[in-house]
């Protein structure tokens, strides 16, 4: 097949999200050379029963169709799908539970492929006066 691509996106719907997607899709060279899932809540869904068939499906289809050789996964601040940032006692602690639930996805997709590269990052969304700041952070 023709049109194959190097990675597959796992991100949130969030429209916060939006603009600096698209920053990080060049800064990483992956413009035009991705698929991307937009799920709410993204890694939320591989641990979820009624879900993870469908995130599975997604990789095994990418992979099949596109060639995908990576894997990203996108959590971010203030997810609506976990309740939003006041549904954590601080940052640290939301931080803490969406990087877990990363590196949970990340483990079921390195099992099933183990030679998938698995990606993770966090967007941190950032309300302020002038409007909303967002940044993305690669996690380790």
């Amino acid at each position: 097949m023709s049109h194959n691509c190097k990675a597959l996106i796992f991100r949130c719907m969030d429209f916060r999200l939006g603009p600096e997607l698209v920053k990080h899709l060049e800064r990483e060279n992956l413009t035009n050379d991705a698929d991307i899932v937009s799920l709410a809540g993204a890694a939320k869904n591989f641990l979820d029963p009624d879900s993870i068939n469908i995130m599975m499906k997604q990789i095994d289809i990418s992979r099949r169709l596109h060639g995908t050789t990576e894997v990203h996964i996108m959590n971010h601040t203030d997810c609506g799908a976990y309740g939003g940032k006041t549904a954590f006692a601080d940052e640290e602690t939301e931080r803490a539970k969406l990087i877990a639930d990363m590196k949970q996805a990340a483990e079921m997709i390195k099992d099933k492929w183990p030679d998938l590269t698995v990606k993770l990052w966090m967007p941190h969304i950032e309300e302020q006066d002038h409007g909303i700041n967002v940044w993305i952070e690669k996690i380790e």
